[in-house]
């Protein structure tokens, strides 16, 4: 009965990004749906804010993200267009529109019809596949979602912006109730429809806020989503560079990295239950730091701008030194040198395979 409705589920374990062991379903998106239909329901003064109007919007992208989910297998490039479809739906209905990006002479190219809807598009597309792409851990996305939203919400009432707040309250029960089961033993998991629908809410209440609030940094509110922009920014610059397609997926993100990198350091590879939350809870402070940032220099754009590059550096430098550091140790555990690694990987599958 559920190979009828999930045809395609057990293929998951053999995608190259994965890091379970056994099939999961991934229905997390269809439970943070019902979490935010039901606050609409069942909260009369949530009925007056955008959350109607965002869900509404949101569907294209959900459809998508759930029949991928359930084992249909939609091609990137269609989600991709779904995503587009979203956003052009939030740029209609909610009139979400980015005007400007903290700087004079690229603000007065935003604040032109074309650019201003171009790029609107681009960031709530980009936002979608951001959280998307971190979706590969137990609790990572839906942490990273908590991180996002708590952190908005902070700056929403700071600047007044109660109603807003509380949509991002909604949002924040509704991520809960999935971690309480996606994490650390990954029951359920947040499914490409949960990670898509949560990136292009948080982005369009971000970008309503800009809106809203003159005086909110751009850069802030970039620092508030870093970690996710980061780890897609590098993904597709990695994949360009290495002359394959941006939608080719792979298992070279920051967490693929660093879950490999603890089971080679202390955890020994087939333990991928404790490896993987534990990744999860190391990753934590390095996506709640810049958030906090952005929450600190709301206000501050030159500051928030700095602390971008800052974080940018800190990043690439981090992922280097993990990459390396587990390099180091799998050279040394099984007895050959950086010279001679990859020559004798050859006649040591091991090697190959817990090499980073």
């Amino acid at each position: 009965m559920i190979g009828r409705f999930f045809p395609d589920i057990r293929r998951d374990l053999q995608a190259v990004q994965a890091t379970h062991t056994r099939p999961t379903l991934r229905l997390g998106g269809v439970s943070i749906a019902m979490g935010l239909a039901g606050s609409i329901l069942l909260e009369p003064s949530l009925q007056g804010t955008v959350l109607p109007k965002l869900a509404l919007c949101a569907v294209p992208v959900f459809v998508a993200g759930l029949l991928e989910d359930t084992g249909w297998r939609v091609p990137a490039v269609w989600r991709l267009a779904a995503s587009v479809c979203s956003s052009v739906l939030a740029i209609g209905v909610l009139g979400t529109v980015l005007t400007r990006l903290g700087f004079a002479p690229v603000d007065a190219v935003f604040a032109l019809f074309l650019p201003a809807m171009v790029g609107t598009v681009l960031v709530l597309t980009g936002a979608a596949h951001a959280f998307n792409l971190v979706d590969g851990l137990h609790g990572l996305c839906g942490f990273a979602g908590l991180i996002t939203a708590g952190a908005l919400a902070m700056i929403a009432l700071k600047t007044g912006q109660d109603p807003m707040a509380q949509v991002l309250w909604s949002v924040m029960a509704s991520v809960g109730g999935v971690l309480l089961v996606n994490f650390p033993r990954g029951l359920l998991f947040m499914g490409d429809a949960g990670a898509y629908v949560l990136g292009f809410v948080l982005a369009c209440i971000a970008v309503k806020m800009l809106q809203f609030t003159p005086e909110l940094s751009p850069w802030a509110v970039v620092l508030v989503f870093f970690w996710p922009l980061a780890d897609m920014v590098f993904a597709v610059a990695r994949r360009i560079a290495n002359r394959r397609s941006p939608l080719c997926a792979d298992r070279l993100h920051f967490h693929h990295i660093l879950l490999r990198s603890v089971e080679i350091l202390f955890i020994a590879r087939q333990n991928s239950t404790l490896s993987n939350p534990v990744a999860t809870l190391i990753l934590l402070p390095f996506m709640a730091a810049p958030a906090i940032l952005g929450v600190l220099v709301w206000n501050r754009n030159g500051l928030a701008f700095g602390l971008v590059v800052l974080s940018t550096s800190l990043f690439q430098i981090t992922y280097r030194a993990v990459a390396a550091a587990a390099k180091r140790r799998s050279f040394a555990v099984f007895g050959v040198t950086p010279q001679t690694g990859h020559r004798k990987a050859k006649r040591h599958k091991r090697v190959r395979r817990d090499k980073v």
